[in-house]
């Protein structure tokens, strides 16, 4: 569910199993995190899957290049951008 809600929401995310990621199931350990899903977002982290901590926490979606599909970083909360890909120069504006 979790990871649906990010995917839907253009947010990059890293997931890591602690069942089978013995460094990742340490990182839960040594900061006394005990349940799943665990979210680290900058210096915050958030146990559980609470929709609206992470959409507060996080300041950037991503945004897909209409020209060559480079997957952008776009803050949010901007209101109308012009965004230059990095990758091919195309000029895009995206609403945030």
């Amino acid at each position: 569910m979790a990871k649906k809600f990010l995917v839907q929401n253009n947010i990059h995310f890293e997931e890591r199993n602690v069942s089978v990621d013995y460094a990742a199931a340490q990182e839960l350990q040594k900061r006394n995190i005990r349940g799943v899903p665990a979210f680290f977002v900058g210096d915050d982290v958030i146990v559980g899957f609470d929709q609206a901590k992470l959409l507060q926490l996080i300041d950037h979606r991503l945004q897909q290049c209409p020209q060559c599909s480079t997957k952008l970083r776009v803050p949010v909360n901007k209101g109308k951008l012009e965004v230059k890909c990095p990758k091919c120069a195309t000029k895009f504006e995206v609403t945030t």
